[in-house]
């Protein structure tokens, strides 16, 4: 994709929104990006990667962890330092905890918004009538939703719900966005064009995804 300076920074908050994080390891240095991802989506993860590496280089190595007896192989991307991902993390981070603000919002393009549904996207389909889309957002509190929710709304016309998703310890809830089902084919129209460019992530598009998946010969780090 030839994306210009606006483009990629728009595609790199899509990625934090969703499953990647800016770290520092300096109070007074540059931050950086990284990200890890299952094994089964290493195509997505260079198709990120493409994205990054137009600001700066980036590296993935395999990753394994073992949880419940169970052994969960990976991959984990880190980019090197750099100014765009400074600026971004002294508006994402207050505390050194995640949250959204209008400018993060409002920078949230149709690439961005795929970015993020593919990061932390899902569906269901419990009715068998039609499928009902998901933003797993609960890493962020009620107000960052509410924030998401509106902008969502003002920038592509989707209606969304906040649904409760699970109970944290406390007795509180955790909630997730849920679109709603009227809006379904405008959301798909918006972001089906950039999942169609990943091919493993076409399954999240329920059943839009038309997959016609070919073996694809991926060279893998080891």
């Amino acid at each position: 994709m030839n994306l210009n300076r606006s483009e990629i920074r728009s595609a790199i908050i899509g990625m934090v929104i969703g499953d990647g994080c800016l770290s520092k390891r300096y109070e007074n240095g540059n931050a950086y990006y990284q990200m890890t991802h299952k094994e089964g989506s290493y195509e997505y993860m260079l198709w990120k990667q493409k994205i990054l590496n137009k600001i700066t280089s980036s590296t993935i190595h395999p990753t394994k962890r073992i949880l419940n007896g169970k052994t969960f192989k990976g991959y984990h991307l880190g980019t090197k330092r750099h100014p765009i991902f400074t600026k971004l993390y002294n508006r994402f981070y207050y505390k050194k905890v995640k949250v959204l603000d209008e400018y993060l919002v409002k920078s949230i393009t149709p690439l961005a918004f795929a970015i993020m549904y593919m990061d932390d996207g899902t569906y269901g389909n419990a009715n068998k009538k039609s499928d009902s889309f998901f933003l797993c957002t609960q890493n962020f509190d009620y107000a960052n939703q509410l924030l998401l929710k509106k902008s969502l709304k003002i920038k592509f016309n989707l209606d969304w719900n906040l649904n409760k998703a699970n109970v944290r310890k406390d007795g509180t809830y955790n909630y997730r966005l849920r679109l709603a089902n009227r809006c379904n084919e405008d959301f798909l129209n918006i972001i089906s064009m950039y999942v169609d460019l990943v091919p493993c992530m076409k399954y999240k598009l329920g059943s839009h995804a038309n997959i016609s998946l070919k073996d694809i010969d991926i060279v893998r780090p080891t």
